[in-house]
């Protein structure tokens, strides 16, 4: 009960957070739009987040336990793992071509900018994978019910596959929140140099 509240009050925080910057994004002037990414890119190379990322790497998905809930819990875990891997691919790409350096500060301005509706779909992307995260999280206290009452050969693969998908669940939510704030500025950026 206390897990789905907390992870239902996150997301409405989160979402309003996300709201908030957006509006007062499109107010920000291009100098304090690059103060907020250079403070976005130590975040970014922070040792927690580097960290985040080389635990998201090392996941693999359970096999299966045999108790539905908890392996449809595993399985959604896994497409989450696996979207938040693909995102974070795509976030630094995106910040290359908006800004015209990678986040390490490496110049390169033979990339194309993105679109604004390039940036806006990869938004909107992750912004559904956190309230996935956040659905997913809600079911968290079934699959534990349901590990309880599973049989002595069933318990053992279900108590791994509930451990694989409570990591993979506290893992993804921090790093989407932090790509989302990175691409809400680069959505910001775009607009702020009218060229989009």
């Amino acid at each position: 009960m206390f897990t789905k509240l907390f992870f239902k009050t996150a997301l409405c925080l989160g979402l309003i957070l996300v709201m908030q910057q957006n509006c007062l994004a499109q107010a920000k002037t291009k100098d304090e739009l690059k103060a907020e990414r250079e403070v976005l890119k130590s975040e970014m190379k922070s040792k927690d987040a580097e960290e985040r990322k080389a635990k998201i790497e090392k996941l693999s998905a359970p096999k299966t336990s045999g108790i539905s809930s908890v392996d449809g819990l595993a399985s959604n875990s896994t497409e989450m793992l696996t979207s938040t891997k693909e995102i974070n691919v795509l976030v630094p790409e995106m910040y290359k071509r908006t800004v015209g350096e990678s986040v390490d500060g490496v110049a390169d301005v033979t990339v194309k900018k993105p679109t604004l509706d390039e940036l806006n779909a990869l938004g909107l992307n992750i912004s559904k994978q956190i309230k996935t995260v956040s659905d997913a999280s809600a079911t968290v206290a079934t699959a534990s019910t349901d590990l309880k009452s599973a049989g002595m050969m069933q318990a053992p693969k279900g108590a791994k596959s509930l451990s694989y998908s409570k990591d993979v669940l506290a893992l993804v939510l921090p790093e989407l929140n932090l790509n989302l704030k990175v691409v809400n500025n680069l959505i910001s950026t775009l607009k702020s140099s009218g060229n989009y």
